[in-house]
């Protein structure tokens, strides 16, 4: 009788923790699709943007507003996207470990994509654009420097 109690005490304990394996690959699946969906907008948002900087496009304040804003709030969305355990999942993800390790100073990094992006949104002038898209740039490049390991 004691023996097929612990008996099935262990499976019970062998489920939950595969149960709680899978939770886990399951929130982090759907955080990595979730963040990877953000920054695909905001990507799609700053090859707009990059077009009018080219001179492929010509300036227009509401574009620039529109594409701003965009990222900005594609920024907004995706900085909680990084809880701890979506480090791994069901598909392959460019984020680094230090996203986890040292996430107040990615927080930060965030915050100043984002501020770039805001302050992006009241550029009315062409002369204006090109500082502001400068900025921007800067603080995608920063986070994706520290933050992003290259896609293969």
């Amino acid at each position: 009788m004691k023996d097929s109690k612990i008996r099935m005490l262990t499976l019970l304990a062998v489920v939950a923790a595969v149960a709680s394996i899978t939770l886990a690959a399951a929130t982090g699946t759907q955080a990595i699709k979730e963040r990877q969906e953000a920054m695909e907008g905001i990507g799609t948002a700053m090859k707009t943007l990059g077009a009018i900087a080219k001179q492929q496009t010509p300036f227009d304040a509401d574009v620039v507003k529109a594409s701003a804003e965009t990222i900005a709030n594609h920024l907004n969305t995706a900085a909680d996207l990084f809880p701890e355990g979506s480090d791994a999942g069901d598909v392959e993800t460019w984020a680094k470990a230090e996203i986890w390790s040292d996430h107040e100073n990615f927080r930060k990094d965030f915050e100043t994509a984002e501020a770039a992006a805001v302050a992006m949104q009241s550029v009315t002038e062409e002369a204006a654009f090109g500082p502001a898209l400068g900025a921007l740039g800067n603080a995608c490049k920063t986070c994706h420097d520290t933050y992003r390991r290259p896609k293969q």
